[in-house]
């Protein structure tokens, strides 16, 4: 799901203009002669707070017109941050029951994994942003949860529904980058080459890309080229995302595996251990330990066949 402030944006910029034209009327109304300073307290009362200013400021007179209505001033200026502090009101209702939507996908995400009932409320909620201006970065969200719960070709279902004509820098690179992710998965390496190809322009605008370097760390690796793997990955453990961090990580760990360097690959692990991880990267942190202990494992066990063979009479 796309952030609650964004699904939001729309609803708060409508609440910010009705606010500023109500705040103009109010302030407009005197001049006008629709609303006159008994007519105010004859509906608000407790608003006359019947106080007066006079004298000098920075040794400037204070005008006759603000010193005999400076209680009327004060009383209007009162009505219109109630009325603003009541429409903000609006709007943090509407957020935080949006935030609750969003917690009720992550208890049934950590309490049940990727399991049905999670992508029925993510449909759900793609349904009610269908055609809005939310509907393609919300489809992205969509199809990246489809990608962890390893539902790969209903990640690439709602790619091909996707608008991106209205996707800007970012979103463009994150489209691209996860359709070549996807392709780095299911081994289709032809079509990762072509989707970072579309998506080099956004990313040259953008001046790199953390979700393209990953892309091409995975596609590197894919390819057997772990020397290159090896160091665009690196360079990713430096990198503000913890997400991105932990991917990094445990793809460089597999690679360290694979080339016999089981000490770094305990290193790495150890580095993302402590932190925050999607259920998906839980799941395959999991497996990465699993496959360090056997390599562990392993050479305790050679060692041990040596030593033994050592003190067997030949």
């Amino acid at each position: 799901m796309i952030k609650a402030r964004l699904e939001a944006k729309n609803l708060r910029i409508c609440l910010t203009c009705i606010t500023i034209f109500i705040w103009g009327v109010i302030i407009c109304a005197p001049f006008l002669g629709l609303l006159s300073e008994s007519l105010l307290y004859t509906i608000f009362p407790f608003l006359n707070f019947g106080l007066t200013i006079s004298g000098t400021v920075f040794g400037y007179e204070i005008p006759a017109a603000l010193s005999e209505n400076f209680s009327f001033a004060l009383s209007l200026a009162c009505v219109m941050a109630a009325l603003g502090l009541a429409i903000h009101l609006i709007y943090v209702i509407v957020l935080n029951f949006l935030r609750g939507q969003r917690r009720k996908a992550k208890r049934i995400l950590r309490k049940s994994g990727y399991s049905r009932e999670y992508f029925e409320l993510l449909e759900k909620k793609r349904e009610h942003l269908a055609g809005s201006s939310l509907e393609p970065t919300n489809d992205l969200c969509i199809a990246k949860e489809y990608c962890d719960g390893r539902m790969y070709d209903r990640a690439l279902e709602v790619l091909r529904d996707v608008n991106i004509d209205d996707f800007d820098l970012g979103d463009a690179i994150r489209y691209y980058s996860l359709y070549a992710y996807i392709f780095a998965l299911t081994g289709d390496l032809k079509n990762v080459e072509f989707a970072l190809e579309l998506a080099e322009p956004f990313i040259e605008k953008n001046k790199g890309s953390m979700e393209a370097d990953l892309v091409r760390g995975i596609y590197s690796y894919a390819k057997l080229d772990f020397d290159k793997a090896k160091d665009i990955l690196r360079a990713l453990l430096k990198t503000g995302s913890v997400e991105i961090k932990v991917w990094a990580g445990m793809y460089l760990g597999l690679i360290y595996l694979r080339t016999f360097e089981k000490e770094k690959a305990r290193k790495v692990a150890v580095l993302i251990s402590g932190y925050k991880k999607t259920p998906r990267q839980s799941e395959d942190m999991l497996k990465l330990l699993k496959k360090i202990e056997a390599a562990y494992a392993a050479e305790a066990q050679e060692a041990a066949d040596k030593t033994r063979a050592e003190f067997v009479p030949a």
